[in-house]
């Protein structure tokens, strides 16, 4: 089965772009025009292409449709095999302690509820040298924020989730909460309450405060969530997170104002490529890719 190039028709159907597609399976897109070339061949013409990107003809809707129902018996049938041959299939993920935050959390319940019998393990992940985390001993697949990171497509698989954004998170009396916006030179005057980002290669914020602010201002770095927004909600100070880490039950006491001076990345999973994983893993995988982070429908 030709399961890479029906991916590629499939995300090409939800995202109506080459470019697009290209960036959420981590292709170039001389791939995925390789790909499309190949299903084509096969079954004839499938998209048209216009000055707004893609649209698919109902050739396209047709297969896109018989693709979806094929993978979906096809997963069944693996998995039915799997309950034949192992007692206990388990995958393990290594994760961001907010992945509950995340569309990939939902993605695990509805593979958990179609697949029972498969166990889905979570190891909090320190992401101090991930690529020696992901491995078939430890994991076998790996859930984290993509910024500095940099992901080799020769060695790794990756399939790209929600895109991150940097917030301020101020209190509601604070006088802060009336800007549309805010940036570093707003700051100046404020404490800080900071998430220790010293799991990455690099921080992205305490790099600019340490070399544009006073240590003083500097109140607390650890990984202490609940403390950092507590001393927010109580007007101690501000903090600059992840917009998606923060629980929605801790927002009515605060105001999360965009903060673009740092790019928020996005979210990824990741395992190794060229790999014998294990038909558990595999299926997850395939789960993922096809049913649920691309959507089963053409806009």
């Amino acid at each position: 089965m030709f399961e890479k190039q029906i991916a590629v028709f499939l995300t090409l159907c939800v995202t109506g772009s080459f470019t697009k597609t290209a960036e959420r399976l981590f292709m170039s897109q001389g791939t995925v025009s390789k790909y499309i070339a190949f299903l084509e061949k096969k079954f004839g013409p499938l998209i048209k292409r216009n000055n707004n990107g893609v649209v698919v003809n109902e050739q396209g809707k047709l297969v896109f449709d018989y693709f979806i129902k094929m993978l979906n018996q096809e997963f069944q049938m693996k998995y039915e095999l799997l309950q034949l041959e192992e007692a206990h299939p388990t995958i393990t993920i290594s994760t961001i302690p907010s992945i509950v935050n995340y569309h990939i959390f939902q993605v695990i319940k509805e593979f958990q509820k179609k697949y029972p019998a498969i166990e889905v393990r979570f190891q909090e992940s320190s992401m101090h040298d991930w690529e020696k985390d992901i491995s078939p001993e430890k994991i076998d697949f790996l859930f984290f924020h993509q910024m500095n990171e940099r992901i080799s497509l020769l060695n790794y698989e990756a399939l790209a989730g929600e895109s991150e954004e940097f917030v301020v998170a101020v209190n509601r009396n604070n006088s802060l909460s009336t800007y549309p916006e805010l940036h570093f030179k707003d700051l100046v005057n404020e404490k800080f309450f900071l998430l220790d980002w010293s799991t990455k290669k690099v921080d992205p914020i305490l790099n600019i405060l340490k070399k544009d602010f006073a240590e003083s201002q500097i109140l607390y770095i650890g990984q202490n969530l609940d403390m950092i927004l507590s001393s927010v909600s109580s007007n101690m100070g501000v903090s600059i997170l992840l917009k998606r880490i923060i629980p929605d039950k801790e927002t009515h006491q605060l105001k999360l104002i965009p903060f673009n001076d740092l790019e928020g990345g996005k979210v990824v999973l990741v395992r190794r490529r060229q790999m014998d994983h294990s038909r558990p893993a595999d299926l997850f995988w395939e789960f993922v890719m096809t049913n649920q982070l691309i959507k089963n429908r053409i806009p």
